[in-house]
């Protein structure tokens, strides 16, 4: 069983992935994989700093992510650009992930799963999502200025529209024992079929 997660900014998409992994799932996550990329893959630092400049770049010579995402989120053209690098190289790595899982469950978050229309690759979708509000908070919480979300919003498919197009929904407007309950209920559901 092979599961796609994803949801809106500051939903608990971390936070599911680690209640499946709790469970036993084999778990992927591809902001990881994002993370991991920007860190070590040299051709991929020298493409982006080719494009944007010294300034992405922090004082040990990392690629400076919050000054990344300052140049995309504010230019959908740029953002379509990196994304035009990034995606392939990040679908690459967890599809042999996947392929590496053999018969264990395996959840794959994906962030962009509908956008770039990879549902067709789990045998089903789970989304997360809660209330705009509590996103804004989330992320006012860990350092965002409201522009910043304004701009991230601005670039993702509508959240209503992701839960429309999943086959299960989990809903994070209340406490963390509440998601975790939704979150064991739905393993054992689909652990089933």
């Amino acid at each position: 069983m092979n599961v796609g997660l994803t949801g809106g900014m500051g939903c608990g998409k971390t936070t599911v992935v680690g209640f499946f992994r709790e469970a036993g799932w084999q778990t992927i996550e591809a902001d990881a994989i994002v993370r991991a990329l920007l860190k070590e893959d040299f051709s991929l630092q020298q493409a982006l700093g080719a494009r944007w400049g010294e300034g992405i770049f922090s004082k040990e010579g990392r690629i400076d992510r919050r000054a990344v995402a300052a140049r995309v989120f504010q230019d959908a053209s740029e953002l379509r650009w990196l994304e035009s690098k990034l995606q392939p190289m990040v679908r690459q790595r967890w599809s042999s992930m996947l392929a590496e899982t053999g018969d264990r469950h395996c959840l794959v978050e994906i962030p962009l799963l509908f956008e770039k229309r990879l549902e067709s690759q789990f045998d089903l979708t789970v989304c997360v999502f809660c209330p705009r509000k509590l996103v804004e908070n989330r992320m006012v919480a860990r350092g965002y200025s409201a522009a910043e979300i304004a701009q991230r919003v601005a670039q993702q498919m509508p959240l209503e529209v992701k839960t429309e197009l999943a086959d299960f929904l989990i809903s994070n407007a209340g406490s963390l024992e509440f998601l975790k309950r939704q979150t064991t209920r739905l393993i054992q559901q689909i652990s089933q079929v």
